[in-house]
């Protein structure tokens, strides 16, 4: 069961529930691009995690992907589990990802162990334990599914080797447009 944040969330409200990110933003550049555009930033934690009953694909003539749900229960994406956002950058998160990929929570596997200075809840340590499964924010697409071409499992290596320096970009371009809206808000 997922549950879906409306568009009317503003950066005041908090959450600390960690994000699962699936495409583009598992890259270090490409989120901090979004998320910590300016030299003031926080410190954020992550770990490899998975997500059961998923599957990814690319979406058409882009270079990130859109994850649904799976035809196979036990089909996983794999991905990485951030701790550690503000709410200003979980705004800047649902703009970037914009109306097609609605914040949903979901059940997310970690696949190391997380500090109990990161974790919610948890363990006899309060951290989270290697295959404990935690609740997160993941991004899920909601689209048309002719947006996703469902013939090309969407492949983080190749994003890595042929788009992270032309997304860079893209995300400069997206920077300015959340500054904008940011500095409209105050």
């Amino acid at each position: 069961m997922t549950a879906t944040f409306p568009d009317t969330e503003t950066p005041t409200q908090t959450s600390s529930l960690p994000c699962f990110f699936y495409g583009s933003l598992m890259n270090e550049k490409v989120l901090n691009a979004v998320t910590r555009p300016g030299p003031d930033s926080n410190t954020l934690f992550s770990v490899k995690a998975t997500v059961k009953g998923y599957t990814r694909y690319t979406y058409h003539n882009q270079p990130y992907p859109g994850m649904i749900p799976s035809k196979n229960p036990s089909e996983q994406v794999e991905g990485l589990l951030v701790f550690g956002h503000t709410p200003l950058e979980l705004h800047r998160l649902d703009q970037f990802e914009g109306a097609e990929y609605p914040r949903s929570i979901l059940p997310v596997q970690i696949l190391s162990p997380v500090p109990s200075s990161y974790a919610l809840t948890g363990g006899e340590e309060g951290g989270y334990k290697e295959n404990e499964v935690i609740e997160a924010f993941v991004y899920l697409f909601e689209g048309p599914m002719e947006h996703l071409d469902l013939k090309r499992p969407w492949d983080y290596e190749q994003f890595k080797r042929d788009h992270v320096k032309d997304w860079m970009t893209v995300d400069a371009t997206f920077q300015s447009m959340v500054e904008r809206s940011e500095k409209a808000m105050m």
